[in-house]
């Protein structure tokens, strides 16, 4: 049997920390996996949850993506959907119907689809999907034992190994079922746990901090799993460290930089050092950000940063606090300043919009400031 594991789709989420316009559009990774999927002749596509970033996606993105889905059906491939996290289902935001090819988890219990594939082969699912934008239980241990009656047996899932808000689960308890594969969703970076349990992580990223962009390509058989990761992101973000130390004039400089930039496709965060032959002038132009808008001329440049000389602490260009995380906002102080109204009471109320204001104040902090802090995102 051959697949793809795909998660964290995200499609209504657009690239974050850009202040360009750009041609690319994120959510059209979803057509280069169906196109890849049509090309390999897979027999079935798993989407482990995230497929949309909101817990309400707009009608033209539901739409798309159960349009593409459809695609698959006149080359008999079959997909398998679970929600997750932040797209929890509620049959009340969904205005689409999917295909027949598509079996969907809609129920937050733990739940076994059987699927008979083109090739006459029977695949058993085992999976759930969130109705809640947290889940604190372990569902690990209601998926079942391996059907030994099916050829196939995948388990799909999204959460997290430990923690305690995303379906915390643990290794042994997945290794124990038996299962031929095991589809995760929910971090971002590609992870292999197991030979079979595997974090397909993000096929598009969208911040500097989602460096992985892949989906896996699998084949399962008698012999065992082959596995394949395989990277279709039409734009990747990337962070180069420059040495100026060889630059004695700004001209060199900036030939310097540009002879790095080598791919339009990549949106590049900056980091030069050792500069000091040019600092203060380079200094200026760092403030008053020409330096930036030349190079955003031809390229795509997220942030564009001075780190600190050995020699002149004066020119620290950020604070760097090693092993610090931003505390949480206080959002019932933030409330008790503004009007009570029922409709700002309800705004607070939302899950969704505490953690998207959380997430774009990290993400502006991260853009100006060193933190520590792990590098999943959820």
């Amino acid at each position: 049997m051959k697949f793809i594991h795909t998660a964290d789709l995200h499609l209504d989420r657009e690239f974050e920390g850009l202040v360009q316009e750009v041609a690319y559009q994120p959510y059209k990774i979803l057509e280069k996996i169906i196109d890849f999927a049509i090309a390999e002749a897979v027999e079935v596509v798993f989407f482990a949850g995230d497929n949309f970033h909101q817990s309400q996606p707009s009608i033209k993105i539901q739409n798309y993506f159960t349009t593409q889905l459809a695609r698959l059906k006149p080359h008999g491939i079959q997909a398998v959907v679970i929600f997750g996290n932040h797209d929890y289902y509620r049959e009340s935001v969904y205005w689409v119907q999917f295909s027949d090819n598509v079996t969907v988890f809609y129920s937050e219990s733990v739940m076994t689809r059987k699927l008979t594939l083109r090739t006459g082969e029977t695949l058993a699912v085992s999976g759930f999907s969130y109705q809640h934008s947290h889940i604190s239980d372990d569902k690990i241990v209601d998926y079942p034992l391996r059907d030994y009656a099916c050829d196939y047996h995948i388990g799909l899932f999204h959460g997290e190994i430990s923690g305690h808000k995303f379906a915390p689960a643990n290794l042994t308890d997945m290794l124990s079922k038996n299962y031929n594969y095991w589809a995760l969703g929910h971090i971002h970076l590609a992870s292999q746990l197991a030979d079979s349990i595997i974090y397909s992580g993000t096929p598009q990223g969208r911040n500097k901090k989602e460096v992985t962009n892949l989906i896996v390509y699998g084949e399962i058989l008698p012999s065992g799993n082959l596995i394949y990761f395989q990277d279709l992101a039409e734009v990747h973000f990337e962070t180069l460290t420059l040495d100026l130390s060889a630059c004695q004039t700004l001209a060199q400089v900036l030939t310097y930089i540009m002879g790095n930039l080598v791919d339009e496709t990549i949106f590049y965060s900056l980091n030069l050092k050792n500069y000091e032959a040019v600092a203060d002038n380079l200094q200026e132009a760092i403030d008053n950000e020409e330096l930036l808008e030349e190079l955003r001329q031809n390229h795509t440049i997220v942030k564009l940063k001075l780190l600190p000389l050995a020699s002149n602490k004066h020119l620290l260009t950020s604070i760097e606090v090693p092993k610090f995380a931003m505390p949480d906002i206080d959002f019932t102080d933030i409330y008790s300043l503004l009007p009570h109204k029922k409709e700002i009471q309800a705004i607070f109320d939302d899950p969704e919009f505490i953690t998207e204001v959380q997430d774009n104040v990290s993400l502006y902090v991260s853009q100006y400031f060193d933190f520590g802090g792990g590098q999943d995102e959820n």
